[in-house]
């Protein structure tokens, strides 16, 4: 199981990857998180129309593809990704985004790791059989997000979809679902209670959290990293759920967090906080 792989507390998680460094939710994130000394990657997966899975983590296509400039899908605005095949968003480059737009400032301030540059361009939106075939491979666990599919092609259908990509790729034992649609986390804990559960919760904490978290059969709780105090985190361990706070990018904050008792950090930063907590030992 997931939690065999990572028995205590205080793990770092690449947020979409080492997104800070190189394109989120691509290949290249995925291996540079490993590189970097990530205890576990964090990625989103969302349905094309044609009902294949993807690591993607906007509605739409715009902010982290070249979709803008593509002529071919000009009359496509504003570019869903539900809207599109999979063989059209594989023709995306999904990477070049990345060194135009510096959003974390790190091209700039030349912290991108040597040669990182030339393979940031071309990179393409990768399948979630790809991600799970890296896991696998580099027995990486996964914080596999299911986005939430309202109004879009697959919405009842994803959960199914994502669970038999998970048997297929042998990875159950290396993947924690997590969503903040919580009904898409009733389905799975049905259909493969085997598989662990995080709730992901935004603004404010449920009703009854423990009850409410109970009923839900989760075994962690990622909440806005706003949200989280070391009450909640000693209250929740007591009833064995673990707590995981995002996205935590201050490094002050999150080295308390862990002293709080997280078991993990989600962050943007992988190479700043692993280096903050080698620093520690």
């Amino acid at each position: 199981m997931f939690f065999d792989h990572l028995p205590g507390a205080g793990y770092v998680c690449a947020h979409r990857g080492a997104r800070s460094l190189t394109p989120e939710n691509t290949l290249l994130a995925a291996q540079l998180s490993l590189d970097l000394g990530a205890d576990f990657w964090e990625m989103d997966v969302r349905m094309t129309a044609d009902g294949a899975l993807v690591v993607f983590h906007d509605d739409t296509l715009s902010r982290t593809t070249d979709v803008t400039a593509r002529a071919e899908f000009a009359h496509r605005a504003p570019w869903a990704v539900h809207d599109f095949s999979l063989e059209e968003l594989r023709r995306l480059d999904a990477g070049s985004w990345f060194l135009s737009a510096d959003p974390y400032g790190t091209v700039a301030n030349g912290d991108l790791l040597p040669g990182t540059a030339e393979r940031i361009r071309g990179q393409r939106i990768p399948t979630l059989g790809e991600a799970l075939a890296f896991t696998r491979r580099h027995a990486l666990p996964m914080n596999l997000e299911i986005k939430d599919q309202k109004q879009a092609p697959g919405d009842t259908a994803i959960v199914e979809a994502v669970l038999r990509q998970i048997r297929e790729a042998d990875a159950d034992g290396l993947v924690l679902v997590s969503s903040f649609n919580h009904d898409y986390l009733k389905a799975m804990h049905r259909l493969a209670p085997d598989i662990p559960l995080a709730a992901l919760v935004g603004r404010r904490h449920p009703e009854d959290l423990v009850e409410y978290l109970t009923k839900l059969g989760v075994a962690a709780y990622h909440p806005d990293k706003d949200m989280v105090d070391v009450e909640l985190v000693g209250r929740l361990a007591g009833h064995g759920v673990r707590v995981t706070p995002y996205t935590v990018n201050d490094m002050d904050r999150a080295v308390s967090l862990i002293d709080a008792g997280c078991f993990g950090i989600i962050t943007d930063f992988t190479h700043t906080l692993r280096q903050r907590l080698i620093r520690r030992v």
